[in-house]
Parts: C-alpha cells; structure tokens; sequence
C-alpha cells in the first residue's frame, strides 16, 4: 500500500512538472517529506566554507517548492529546520522530484536530474571504500584504548592500503567520465586537496571543455593558481598578522634566517602531537640562524594563548583568529593543518609539508 501511494505521488508531481514548463535556464523541485507536515525546507549551497542560501518555503502537508538556475549542474541542498537535517541533491536546470521520509534523508528518491542520477551511482560505489575505512577506524579505537600497539599497526597499513585503492579508483572514475558534470565535483572532493599542484593541473585539463562553466573546475583552477605561487623555488609571498600582543609582525622581517612557516591551531590534534618535536628543533637551532613562525587556525585568543603556553612554544606566533578564513592560509592554500613551509635566507621557499624526522633531517643539512 505505502508504494502505491509513493508511485501515486510521484507521478503527480511528474504530471504537475509537465503541466508548467519554464525554460531549461532554470530548475523548479517539487518535493514530499514525510513526517515533517509543516515547517521551513532550505535549499542551500556552500561556498567558502558558509551556507548560502538559494530558495525557501514552508511546508504544506510535507509538500512544498523551490526553484532558481545555475550556471552548470551543482550540489545543493535540502534542509529541513537546520543543517542537522538535510539532503543531498545534485541540481541541474530541469524539473526535479524529491521524496523522503524525514528520518531517512539519506536514501531519498529523486527523479528529474541526470546528474544527480550519475552521483547516486557513483555515491554508491565510493560508499564501499567509505564503510570500510569507518570500520577501521572503529577498530583503531579500540585498540588505542587497549593498547595494543601490534594492532595499531596493522591497522594503519591496512588504512594505507585501502585509501590507496579508494584513491586509484578515483581517479580512474574521472579518467573515464571526462564529460559528466559531476566529475568535476568528484575532484574538488576526493582528489583536489591531497595532490600536488601538476597532478591537479594535469586531471583538469584533461576534462571536456563544456565542463568549464562548473564551479568545481572554476574554483581548482583558482586553486592551481594559488599553489603555483607558493610552489618550490619560487618566492614566499609575504604577509602580516597580529602576535597574541596585537603587535604585527611580517613573514618578510625574517629574511636572512632559515624559516619554518608552521600553520597550526590549538584544536588540532596532530598539530600538536607535532609541537614536542618542533620544541626540540627550535631549540637545538635557534642560535644557528633558525626560526619558526606559527600561524593559527583558531579562532578564540583564548584557546591560542593556552596552547601556545601548555606547549611551550617560545618562537614567533601570529593569526587573524579568522580558522580556516586565514588570510595567509588563502594566501598559501593550505588545505589541511598541520602544514609546513621551509624558507631559505632569502625567503625562497625550499621545502614544504615537512614533519617530524623528515624536517629533521632536511635542517641538520642545512644547519649542521
């Protein structure tokens, strides 16, 4: 009975599509939630890290409508109240249906959207490796709290291993899909942030040319520019912030000193499980013509100032409290943190992403 009523209504809301065309240069979705009668539906985008918003409506009886145009097709999204419910949905200028329950918003149905057709294939089989890396992880847990190294250790090649193979996959899926509009997409979130800036450069030029009105291949493009700046050999752009003082201080004014640019923040576990090490090297090297100069990430003085403390670090600290808005972050395109930067005296960058005994080894050379 409950699909019949589903096949009823979605072939209402087809016919309903049918019976007022609009030109292809926009999209109209006309949806069904169940167990959400009556209450705001969003239609979102995100864009440098914020919610845009791009249509809203209340509810009627589950039902409502949302419509506007795109450029070229993009991921949108449906949230019901907040961000804590939402649905996926990859748009393009046509007539779209949507159904789903509201406490399944991750399996909803969709028609109308070739493109959200080609994602939902592609979901599905990059949802394997997802699972898989989920299950690790869990395992990793466990034997973190029990303490069994061996296990850790097998864990972490097996992780290695199956990113690996999530990694290879994805790229032959854009190797292969060189004309579908979700490619582009598929890059920005799966590849575009782990590989260097050839590689990047090399997978974008090899898709179609229709897909250069997308926002992906406009952003990465954007990318490749940005890290074309900040790649080996070339000079490290300047900049100033403010220390925990307020007092500025810039990258220029350690010229002449081997410079460790060290974007960090005090939320980040990895970062500072890093920062012992970089203790150690600063002060084994400071009185040799060498520095560090920390940029945060964080976005409270509070939390910064106490990390800097509890870590002891005694070196050049500087941030615009902006988090992942960082000025000089957008500067340097850093993607992930912790992310590191070796000048030389000149302020040419010799070295980057450098950590632990790498970066050891990479300053006794220079330094010893």
């Amino acid at each position: 009975m409950k699909k019949l009523l589903l096949i009823t209504l979605l072939a209402s809301l087809i016919i309903s599509c049918n019976q007022s065309p609009k030109s292809i240069s926009s999209f109209e979705i006309l949806g069904k939630i169940s167990g959400y009668d009556s209450g705001m539906v969003f239609l979102k985008k995100r864009s440098a890290g914020d919610w845009i918003i791009i249509d809203s409506v209340n509810s009627k009886n589950g039902e409502f409508k949302l419509a506007g145009n795109l450029n070229s097709p993009e991921m949108l999204y449906l949230v019901f109240g907040n961000e804590r419910m939402m649905s996926k949905l990859f748009t393009e200028n046509s007539k779209i249906t949507f159904y789903a329950n509201i406490d399944s918003l991750s399996t909803p149905i969709i028609t109308g959207s070739k493109s959200n057709d080609e994602f939902t294939q592609y979901f599905a089989e990059i949802k394997v490796f997802e699972n898989k890396i989920s299950d690790l992880y869990k395992q990793y847990t466990e034997a973190e709290k029990d303490g069994n190294k061996d296990l850790i250790k097998e864990i972490e090649e097996s992780y290695e291993k199956l990113y690996d193979e999530q990694i290879n996959f994805v790229k032959n899926y854009v190797s292969t899909h060189t004309k579908s509009f979700i490619t582009p997409y598929v890059i920005a979130r799966e590849l575009s942030y782990s590989l260097e800036v050839n590689e990047l450069d090399s997978l974008l030029n090899k898709l179609d040319k229709s897909l250069d009105s997308s926002i992906y291949v406009v952003d990465m493009k954007d990318r490749v520019s940005i890290l074309r700046k900040v790649e080996v050999g070339k000079q490290a752009p300047d900049f100033t912030l403010n220390d925990t003082l307020g007092n500025p201080i810039s990258l220029s004014s350690f010229k002449g000193k081997y410079l460790l640019i060290d974007f960090w923040a005090a939320w980040c576990r990895p970062c500072r499980a890093e920062n012992p090490n970089n203790v150690i090297l600063y002060e084994k090297y400071k009185d040799k013509g060498f520095e560090i100069l920390g940029v945060s990430f964080d976005e409270t003085r509070e939390a910064w100032v106490k990390a800097i403390k509890t870590d002891g670090l005694k070196w050049a600290q500087i941030s615009d409290l902006k988090g992942w808005k960082s000025e000089a972050g957008k500067l340097y395109g850093v993607s992930s943190i912790p992310h590191t930067v070796l000048l030389d005296k000149e302020g040419v960058i010799i070295a980057k992403n450098l950590r632990g005994e790498d970066l050891n080894e990479e300053i006794a050379k220079l330094l010893d």
